[in-house]
């Protein structure tokens, strides 16, 4: 008999991300009637694999066969028609529309006068659930449905257009067991019905009971298909992982001691405004491991999160070490002695655009990693060295970014920053999500030890087998409720199952859940003595001594942290590798505006050889023009470092030329006023007052901000112009000097301007504070806890919040620093050798101005400064040209090339940055 026409063949198909394979070479064949599982570790590729095959990618290279015909599967329409179908594991249905309008949606049937056919769409949804055996009733809000209904209509969805192929990702994430045994049955109906399966779970039980076939991808690459029968999950781990592994550890006795955390009564709602607890009360003591089960959504993220600190609760109580922390900070908590390993580790545990170093000394800014508010970069490359090494963080060093590493080993991470800040108290929700299988068992170990050291650990898994082998106690929560209690003595997996479902196991409930269990078995031709849906028991796996992970050891004064440093030309090697992957954006941009420039100059009939060399030379030809470098320079340097105080932050102030102005007109004011006393202690009164406005005018913003989330480039462009129209209207009434004939101030007091160390070449005080100002950012910035702080802020996340910075109190010193800072260098303008009163049309636009400085120099204040210095030079520059008869708005018009061209790439790094933690999360929780 010969073998069926593949419904769907894929040969040689290869999908690249920049250098990144993520599939090499992949051909794989799927046949009707039979269920074909796709398992690999997080990052294998299998996510990128079934979204060339939805429609949702392209692949790079290779060929797709439908039923025979070469096919170019574009988008997931042309999907559709070919009667692919695909059911993500996250639902993709509008919760208040009826199960027949969210199965419709964007193929609504409609009668012959254009209106909808509500009653043909109901019956063709009766009739698909009759069919496929999907219980549903058409006219039920998806609202009002259970996650295992949900799940059906997801599947009803897929399976309305005469699907041949349907994939299910992660099907099970959100079922209990009972509900996953119904999804099973299904899924085996639509097999014998000729519809080709392809499965993909981490759930290696769920595999051998489904699959007919299974096919590993490693490293992208297939490493090999096999029939399910025969297999056992060490093998299919042995192939995932290329050794042996243990997939579950044996449970040990617990120790339990005296109290460390205590919930009564507690309440809280979730994001969307619902009640996610009621009422709810837990005890947890030093040395035992307490797990909470269930099917995600039903509060468990609303518990972990109120007992870190993350969301404020209306009701309750909660207590660590004795001590009341129901209103306390994350800071505090973490000072008790919390840890705590969030669910969502791109959002909130991890800050994707920081180094690995970065991120282990978020939570732990104290001796001997920081002393006296200064960091020790060598103690934080030291340390996080260690912990990259103790737990396998692969393919890292201390200066990688997190966010470049795989979910796993981001995992690791968080787990060993956490893990080893002698904890009394370790909160872990979902410890195993996308690490590989390999990891699992150091991570297991780690928990294990964590408690035998003598913390309290609250688990929270969606893993029933993990939750159930790690727990000396098991709660199972429900719609926001306790609803079972379990310990090692009376822990089963039926048991358990029931609760998740919302039924307590009553000897008769466990009774008709056995039978059940039984029923489903039989239907999918399961011998039950061999496997079960999920396997809570050790796996006979055999691990050998040299490749099985023992638990480590967290006694964190064994991590010695000395004072080491890399080879100096090691040190020299990496500097210069940083420098040039940071400069290669800006260059690239400057060039492009340059380029486009030779165009411009050559439509005006002008040589552009000529009209550069006047550009860039010929203000440093004469005193003159180096005078009007350095005129331009000091402004620049010191708002652009302004600029990247807030910027780093992840705010975009634009209201530096406001804060500029205020800075100026304030500082001269009060000059004017201190008339009579030493013209150096007026000169410190002018910087000191302007300085003040300045960050006044950046407090209003940042306190908006921080109190009431208004929109801050909104308010910063807004309060800019005010300042400059509030400048406007004070000197030309109330403190107009009438002898200036123009809008200005009366002038300082005699001697209070900055004395010229050389006139000729405008090389004055100016220049020193300057330069000393953006230096002292720049260290700020670098190598002090606030400067760090500061960075997890500009993670634009809940990082921050969760390492323990108070958001609101940063918000607003950030922005009065910016504002200072703007403030400072219209004092500096007041009193430089073209100052000596306030000029209301004093500057240029220096305050936007900085802003491409600072996008030029890439957020860096150091490379801020060489910005600063090309803009003056330009600027100084256009008089050459002008002699050479190129016109001066040529600069001008480079000047906004540059600004757009560097604008753009600013825009879409933060854009990739922001694209790709959801990107990541999707590939992570596809492909485990």
């Amino acid at each position: 008999m010969s073998e069926p026409t593949p419904i769907l063949e894929l040969r040689g198909i290869t999908k690249t991300f920049g250098d990144k394979v993520a599939n090499e070479d992949i051909s794989l064949s799927f046949l009707p009637g039979r269920v074909h599982a796709i398992v690999g570790e997080n990052g294998a590729g299998k996510t990128t694999l079934v979204n060339m095959i939805s429609g949702n990618l392209q692949p790079d290279l290779g060929t797709i066969f439908f039923e025979g015909a070469e096919a170019t599967v574009e988008n997931p329409n042309r999907a559709d028609e070919l009667g692919i179908g695909m059911v993500h594991q996250h639902f993709k249905l509008v919760p208040s529309l009826t199960v027949a309008a969210n199965i419709f949606l964007g193929k609504e049937l409609t009668t012959g006068m254009g209106r909808l056919d509500q009653k043909g769409m109901q019956s063709k949804v009766r009739e698909l659930a009759e069919r496929f055996g999907l219980a549903i009733d058409p006219d039920d809000r998806v609202e009002d449905l259970s996650v295992g209904e949900r799940q059906r209509v997801e599947i009803l969805k897929a399976l309305s257009h005469d699907t041949r192929l349907l994939i299910l990702d992660e099907p099970t994430a959100v079922l209990t067991p009972a509900e996953a045994g119904e999804l099973f049955i299904v899924v085996r109906q639509l097999a014998e019905r000729g519809c080709a399966i392809v499965f993909i779970s981490h759930k290696l039980g769920e595999v051998l009971a489904i699959a007919d076939d299974i096919s590993v991808i490693r490293d992208g690459r297939v490493v090999g298909t096999q029939p399910a029968a025969g297999l056992t999950q060490t093998d299919i781990a042995t192939m995932m992982v290329g050794r042996d592994v243990l997939l579950r550890i044996k449970h040990t006795p617990a120790d339990p001691r005296d109290e460390v955390l205590s919930v009564e009564d507690l309440s809280a709602v979730d994001a969307r405004g619902i009640i996610a607890l009621k009422g709810v009360s837990l005890s947890i003591r030093r040395g035992e491991v307490v797990g909470i089960a269930g099917v995600e959504g039903n509060g468990q993220s609303e518990l972990t999160s109120a007992i870190a600190g993350m969301i404020d609760v209306p009701r309750g109580t909660i207590r660590i070490s004795g001590t009341d922390v129901t209103r306390a900070t994350v800071a505090k908590r973490r000072e008790i002695g919390l840890a705590y390993v969030p669910e969502d580790r791109h959002e909130e545990g991890a800050g994707p655009g920081l180094s690995i170093a970065e991120n282990i000394a978020a939570t732990k800014l104290r001796a001997p990693l920081v002393r006296f508010g200064w960091l020790s970069l060598a103690k934080m490359r030291e340390l996080s060295q260690k912990l990259i090494a103790m737990f396998d963080v692969r393919g890292a060093t201390p200066t990688t970014k997190i966010g470049e590493l795989s979910g796993g080993n981001m995992q690791k991470v968080i787990i060993a920053r956490e893990f080893t800040s002698d904890p009394e108290l370790l909160v872990i929700s979902q410890p195993t999500r996308g690490v590989d299988v390999g990891a699992m068992e150091f991570v297991h170990n780690s928990i294990v030890a964590a408690r035998d050291r003598g913390a309290g650990v609250l688990l929270v898994s969606a893993d029933l087998g993990e939750v159930m082998s790690l727990s000396d106690r098991l709660l199972v929560m429900f719609r926001g409720e306790f609803i079972a209690e379990f310990t090692q003595d009376n822990m089963s997996e039926t048991a358990v199952g029931l609760a998740m479902a919302g039924t307590r196991p009553t000897p008769e409930a466990l009774a008709e859940a056995v039978a059940e269990h039984a029923r489903v078995a039989d239907e999918l031709g399961l011998d039950t003595s061999a496997v079960s849906l999920v396997d809570a028991s050790a796996e006979s796996a055999t691990v050998t001594e040299s490749v099985r992970v023992a638990a480590p050891e967290f006694d964190t004064s064994a991590i010695s942290i000395r004072d080491s440093r890399e080879p100096r030309g090691q040190f020299f090697a990496s500097f210069a590798s940083r420098a040039f992957e940071s400069a290669k954006q800006p260059v690239i941009a400057v060039l492009v505006a340059l380029v486009i420039g030779v165009f411009v100059i050559l439509a005006i009939g002008k040589n552009p050889f000529e009209a550069y060399v006047a550009l860039f030379t010929s203000g440093w030809r004469e005193s003159f023009g180096i005078s009007n470098i350095v005129a331009t320079f000091i402004p620049l340097a010191v708002i652009s470092a302004a600029t990247i105080v807030s910027f780093r932050a992840g705010f975009f102030n634009i209201g530096a030329e406001g804060q500029l102005y205020f800075g100026a007109f304030f500082g001269a004011i009060a000059g004017v006023a201190s008339n009579g006393l030493p013209p150096f202690t007026v000169m410190l009164i002018v910087m000191v007052v302007g300085s003040l406005a300045g960050a006044a005018w950046g407090l209003l913003p940042g306190w908006l901000f921080a109190y009431w989330r208004v929109n801050i480039i909104v308010t910063t462009l807004l309060l800019s112009e005010v300042a400059k129209l509030v400048t406007r209207y004070l000197v030309t009434g109330p403190f107009k000097d009438p002898t200036a004939g123009y809008e200005a101030s009366e002038k300082l007091p005699e001697g209070v301007q900055f004395t010229m160390f050389s006139p000729e070449y405008g090389i004055g005080p100016d220049l020193i504070l300057a330069l000393l100002a953006a230096v002292g950012i720049a260290l700020l910035l670098g190598r002090t806890r606030w400067g760090l702080k500061v960075k997890q802020l500009g993670e634009m996340s809940r990082f921050a919040q969760y390492t323990g910075v108070s958001v609101k109190a940063m918000s607003i010193q950030v922005m009065m620093l910016s504002g200072a800072v703007a403030g400072f260098t219209g004092a500096l303008l007041v009193l430089g050798p073209n100052g000596d009163r306030f000029i209301q049309a004093f500057s240029p636009g220096y305050g936007f101005l900085a802003i491409t400085v600072a996008l030029l120099a890439r957020l860096n204040p150091w490379a801020s400064l060489v910005a600063a210095l090309f803009y003056a030079t330009m600027m100084a520059g256009s008089t050459g040209l002008q002699e050479i008869d190129v016109p001066f708005p040529v600069v001008n018009v480079l000047q906004g090339i540059i600004i757009i061209a560097i604008t753009a790439t600013f825009v879409w790094n933060r854009k990739k940055k922001r694209v790709a933690v959801p990107a990541s999360v999707v590939t992570e929780r596809g492909a485990a």
